[in-house]
């Protein structure tokens, strides 16, 4: 399944996944949610995923503290401020995040974090690429914290196997809007 979805994705017509891309990040920018957070936790688009570059830059217009994750060691996941795009850089896995000495902020601290994922459940699961770094990520976050997943409607399943060890997201935003959520 991880594969077929993956292979849906990249195989999106760019001019597509651009509008799609656009309207979900509009969404989400407009959303109470948004405007109400102070520090928010995105992702940097990797492999045709739904773009956050909209959402970072109107997160700092309205003088909100923007943090991306960065792997460090044995598949750790810290979040670090990041007030240019430009000055990210490419990890390992060509996946931008931020330079190693940009500030940390602390998990607790994050009060929206955006998710990216393979796919997600209409009960929250999620699916990634199965290393478990966000997993590991969201057990850490304050409870009051949000999780949204970020998503092409596409990927949007009703269901899907979800372990004692997967985190849910909260929320489920796609270029429809706000998706209603079932428990």
């Amino acid at each position: 399944m991880r594969k077929k979805l993956i292979q849906q994705r990249l195989e999106l017509c760019p001019e597509l996944a651009g509008k799609w891309s656009e309207w979900a990040q509009r969404h989400l920018l407009g959303a109470f949610c948004f405007q109400q957070a102070r520090t928010i936790g995105l992702y940097a688009a990797f492999d045709h995923e739904v773009d956050t570059r909209l959402v970072f830059e109107g997160g700092l217009k309205q003088g909100k503290t923007m943090a991306f994750p960065r792997v460090m060691g044995e598949g750790e996941i810290v979040y670090l401020r990041e007030t240019n795009w430009q000055k990210m850089v490419e990890n390992k896995w060509g996946i931008l995040e931020p330079s190693p000495d940009s500030l940390q902020v602390a998990v607790s601290e994050l009060e929206l974090v955006v998710v990216p994922g393979v796919a997600f459940a209409r009960n929250g699961c999620r699916l990634g690429f199965g290393g478990g770094y966000y997993d590991r990520l969201l057990s850490r976050l304050e409870p009051d914290a949000l999780t949204v997943g970020l998503a092409y409607s596409f990927q949007v399943l009703d269901n899907l196997p979800c372990e004692a060890s997967d985190q849910k997201v909260k929320r489920i935003v796609t270029e429809q809007g706000f998706l209603k959520m079932c428990p």
